[in-house]
């Protein structure tokens, strides 16, 4: 059964492990070659397409991973071999699961190298921590998930991956947008503001009262001059500025994930992930079993 679950599906997994072996030669060769055009670009382009890559990858292989069974009919085969459904179907999706996960996970040494190679800074700052640490394979199996259970459902494979595009990429930025409190930020307070920012990635920052380190409640991060009030002058020195904060009983509060929260945010948001695609394994599930004999 595990043969045939990998014959069946063999010409996408060979497609993608070609698709990623041309990636680990543009890597290497961007990474060594530091003015290589992609290189330089890697704050656009190359981020994109490394951004992009598990989910075109996971919903790729998950998208035609049943459906293209129920387009041809060639599950009743199988369905009639004294293999009940959901075997077949959990053989399939572990062995897609594994190739999908096994592709993104050779990656990521050389994606945490490449990103040393070409550009500076902690890899927790928003713009390198998708493309680093493990969380990728959590990506791309959420992905793999995803197509498998829109393929369930619609049962024709370019449907199933064009619907599954703008879920997935929704899915992301909103678990992007709560990645900042998935582990509690640190804080960091100054008489005044400093000339530079602690290392790590700044969530917030601003003039609070002494004592704070935080917003009152009811209030948010805003601006770092609103509660200077009258004293303060775009013109002033800082020097000045620093005075007037002073006589508001204010403080400079910095919010930020440091590097040292790089692999507790890794492993939270990859657990959410994780979760997701469990769920969506049991959809794929009650759907087959819904499925005509």
């Amino acid at each position: 059964m595990t043969w045939v679950a990998w014959r069946v599906q063999r010409l996408q997994y060979l497609a993608a492990a070609g698709g990623v072996a041309s990636l680990v030669v543009w890597l290497v060769a961007s990474g060594l070659d530091g003015q290589a055009r992609w290189s330089q670009m890697s704050d656009t382009g190359g981020v994109y397409v490394l951004y992009a890559l598990p989910g075109v990858l996971g919903l790729a292989l998950g998208a035609s991973l049943v459906a293209i069974e129920a387009e041809r009919g060639t599950n009743r085969v199988a369905w009639t071999q004294s293999v009940t459904r959901d075997r077949w179907l959990a053989r399939k999706l572990v062995i897609g699961a594994v190739v999908s996960g096994g592709l993104v996970a050779v990656l990521m040494p050389l994606l945490g190298w490449w990103i040393g190679a070409t550009r500076s800074g902690p890899d927790i700052v928003a713009r390198n921590f998708g493309i680093t640490g493990v969380v990728s394979v959590g990506y791309v199996l959420f992905a793999y998930l995803l197509g498998a259970a829109l393929g369930a459902v619609i049962r024709r494979p370019g449907w199933a991956f064009a619907a599954g595009v703008p879920l997935f990429t929704a899915a992301r930025l909103l678990i992007d947008g709560l990645r900042p409190v998935l582990v509690p930020p640190a804080t960091a307070s100054y008489p005044a503001q400093p000339a530079t920012e602690p290392g790590g990635w700044v969530l917030n920052a601003a003039y609070l009262p002494l004592g704070r380190t935080s917003p009152a409640p009811g209030q948010t991060w805003a601006s770092p001059w609103d509660r200077l009030g009258g004293c303060f002058y775009r013109t002033q020195p800082q020097p000045a500025l620093d005075r007037c904060a002073a006589r508001a009983h204010l403080h400079f509060v910095f919010e930020y994930q440091p590097a040292s929260h790089y692999w507790a945010l890794q492993g939270t948001e990859t657990a959410v992930y994780a979760a997701l695609a469990l769920a969506l394994a049991a959809a794929t599930v009650a759907a087959v079993r819904r499925w005509q004999a």
